[in-house]
C-alpha cells in the first residue's frame, strides 16, 4: 500500500486528509521496520498545518539537518527556517 502526499497548496486541501495520509505512511513504514525522513516531514507538516504551526516545531535538530542534507523540498514561509549550513 502506497499513499500519496496531498498537495497542501491546493485550495481543496483538508488538513485531516493530510494527517490521515501521513499516519498511513508512518504505519506502513513501521510495518516494514523502516520510517524515512520523508515520512516524518509529511507527518510534521500535516500536524503543523492542522494546528496553525510551522513544520520545524515538530522536527528534531537531527531531522532538520537531514532535510538540509537531502535537499528536500522546503517552503521556509510554510515550514519555517532551516538551520544554516555550516561551511566545510
Amino acid at each position: 500500500m502506497t499513499t500519496m502526499t496531498p498537495d497542501i497548496a491546493s485550495p481543496e486541501f483538508d488538513p485531516r486528509d493530510a494527517v490521515l495520509h501521513a499516519a498511513l505512511s508512518l504505519l506502513e513504514a513501521r510495518a516494514s521496520h523502516m520510517a524515512t525522513i520523508d515520512d516524518w516531514v509529511a507527518l510534521a507538516r500535516a500536524v503543523a498545518r492542522c494546528q496553525g504551526m510551522q513544520t520545524v516545531g515538530y522536527l528534531t535538530d537531527d531531522d532538520l539537518d537531514q532535510v538540509v542534507e537531502d535537499e528536500m523540498d522546503w517552503d521556509t514561509e510554510r515550514d519555517g527556517p532551516l538551520p544554516e549550513a555550516e561551511p566545510d
